[in-house]
């Protein structure tokens, strides 16, 4: 929900709620005002009344309004009032009245005196009420929405100019800068926040960055020399067992610290978002291509291959980070197949699905994509392959899950 249609709908609620409560009390304190002026103008009726009788001597009557008659042997009664419903036969209906009425002792007799005047109903008042307070309640909800709605967007314009800018922001755009000019201190304060936040990011990124092609440069060239040196050295014909051995195991040492070197540096390009090269990619040769590599290790185990990959499916990525994907997911399926096992790859424009036969992983399969993560401890596997493949599908947006379903390890990328 947008912050101006929460901040309208705030003020519709509160906007009603007051105008409810205002609503009851005005009809309550109408009700109160307008039967308090009837009681005192029918009171004065009563004494006009009295008045007449005792100065004329005439006794008026005017149904349903005045009505007075002489009564015996009455006491007198004090003041009495009520509402009351009296048929009007020209209206030809009942109509509420207000009434005060007395018994009198006017010039010797008694005199039974009623004053009355029609009495507003409270359906009526509540209605009148209703209408009136509506229809103010109504034009004041459309001006405040389309007032808040103007200043709000006024306001929140250089907001929204702000948000637009850091929707464009990149961390390998070295001259990105946020605008800090704003009518108001809080936006102004908010722009110089982010701009730094930005630049340091930036800045951040760029020393990252210098740092991964540095280490990949000077690691991996003293790798290179020391593994060339060793293989000079197990070259030596008077070379004694025992030596060789350990230059061997210095030299697969050396292999394994390459690989490894190479593949976290890999991890943290993909995190940083330094293959930005994209193109459209056909998988279906790709994928053809590099099972080939395979094929001497499929005839060592005596694997059974089985293909279903549809031709021509083209994806937009990075080359080289879809050559990554299908290496690792295919040397995964051929590495943890067992002997005479099978291997399935399908492939189509929706999802790549490859799996092996093997049993079931002795530990929760929701640590198979994490880093260094092994199910045999003594291989010489470096636990960074599905790590890998779980990073480049995440900066594809596309899903990466694993199954065990019919004695099969299925690794299913969709798309």
């Amino acid at each position: 929900m947008k912050l101006l249609e929460k901040t309208n709908r705030t003020y519709f609620l509160v906007s009603g709620t007051a105008f409810v409560v205002a609503g009851a009390v005005i009809y309550f304190v109408l009700s109160f005002i307008f039967k308090d002026q009837l009681n005192e103008n029918l009171l004065s009726d009563i004494d006009s009344i009295t008045r007449t009788i005792e100065r004329n001597g005439i006794v008026p009557n005017y149904y349903p309004f005045i009505e007075v008659k002489e009564v015996q042997a009455q006491s007198e009664k004090p003041l009495e009032s009520l509402d009351t419903l009296i048929f009007d036969s020209t209206e030809k209906e009942n109509i509420l009245f207000r009434q005060i009425s007395t018994v009198k002792t006017v010039n010797g007799k008694k005199f039974y005196i009623a004053a009355r005047d029609t009495l507003l109903e409270k359906s009526d008042l509540l209605l009148t009420i209703i209408i009136i307070t509506g229809s103010v309640f109504i034009l004041l909800l459309i001006s405040l929405y389309f007032i808040n709605r103007k200043l709000s967007l006024k306001i929140w314009k250089p907001f929204y100019k702000t948000l637009d800018d850091l929707k464009e922001f990149s961390h390998d755009k070295p001259g990105f800068r946020l605008s800090s000019f704003s009518q108001l201190d809080e936006f102004t304060e908010l722009n110089e926040t982010l701009d730094k936040l930005t630049q340091k990011v930036i800045t951040d990124y760029q020393s990252l960055k210098r740092f991964t092609e540095d280490a990949s440069h000077e690691i991996q060239t003293p790798l290179a020399i020391i593994q060339s040196k060793l293989e000079t050295l197990l070259q030596y014909p008077d070379l004694k067992k025992d030596q060789a051995e350990l230059m061997n195991s210095a030299y697969v040492s050396t292999l394994r610290i390459s690989k490894l070197t190479q593949a976290l540096l890999l991890l943290t390009k993909i995190a940083n978002d330094q293959f930005p090269e994209k193109s459209m990619i056909n998988f279906s040769e790709l994928i053809e291509e590099k099972v080939k590599i395979f094929e001497d290790y499929v005839n060592e185990k005596s694997l059974i291959l089985k293909k279903e990959i549809r031709p021509e499916c083209f994806l937009e990525t990075n080359f080289f980070l879809a050559e990554s994907l299908i290496m690792n997911l295919i040397g995964n399926a051929a590495k943890h197949c067992n002997t005479g096992g099978t291997i399935n790859i399908v492939l189509d424009k929706n999802h790549l699905e490859i799996s092996n036969s093997g049993t079931p992983l002795p530990v929760p399969s929701s640590k198979i994509f994490e880093r260094f993560y092994k199910i045999n401890k003594s291989s010489d596997s470096q636990g960074l392959g599905l790590s890998i493949v779980k990073e480049i599908c995440s900066l594809n947006k596309w899903q990466v899950k694993y199954e065990y379903e019919n004695g099969l390890h299925n690794f299913i990328v969709v798309f």
